[in-house]
């Protein structure tokens, strides 16, 4: 009998540590490793912090007119910037991105490529491919983009701006597609903005 009565006790007492043990383990976390991250992630991009906000008034298009100041808001935006003239690397990169855009499918339409010359240089308008905007940048505007582990031989690189215009995410130039498609695909299908 006297086991009886107690298995009431070991069921409550149970339900509370199956509870509460999760609870005090993230607050212990919390307050003695703050820096501490699960291992692994499940994004392929770096994910910049804090994140930054860009506008497009400061980007110029090729014919020297000052683009839309909110061509960056409302659609999600891969940024590749490039250092001088859109070579083959450039344009192979271009080409990888237009490819991951074509696999959203019907989500194409929510995401927008812009290349973005560091350099005036014009790249040759037959050999984009089609939808992609081109512009140049100042100085100002190139330093939103700048970071410590970026290596300045890096003459290509792929950024990834959110609808709100923040940048979000940047990757290698030899990024692989189908981490970026995995990418993309996560966050439009979180996002109920762009």
């Amino acid at each position: 009998m006297a086991a009886d009565r107690r298995r009431p006790r070991f069921l409550l007492v149970g339900t509370f540590l199956l509870f509460f043990v999760p609870i005090m383990g993230a607050w212990l976390l919390n307050v003695f490793a703050p820096g501490w991250r699960p291992f692994g992630t499940l994004n392929h991009g770096t994910l910049v912090e804090p994140v930054r906000q860009v506008s497009a008034t400061a980007l110029t298009g090729l014919d020297g007119g000052a683009m839309k100041a909110d061509y960056l808001s409302g659609r999600w935006t891969l940024v590749l910037m490039v250092d001088g003239d859109c070579g083959r690397p450039c344009l192979a990169a271009l080409a990888r991105s237009h490819q991951v855009q074509l696999a959203l499918g019907d989500d194409m339409q929510r995401v927008q490529l812009l290349l973005v010359l560091m350099k005036t240089a014009a790249p040759g308008a037959a050999t984009l491919p089609p939808g992609i905007t081109v512009a140049t940048a100042n100085a100002t505007w190139l330093a939103r983009f700048s970071f410590a582990q970026t290596q300045p031989a890096e003459s290509l690189r792929l950024y990834l701006v959110d609808p709100q215009g923040y940048l979000m995410m940047r990757y290698g130039a030899d990024v692989d597609q189908r981490g970026l498609l995995a990418d993309l695909e996560r966050l439009l299908r979180i996002s109920k903005i762009g």
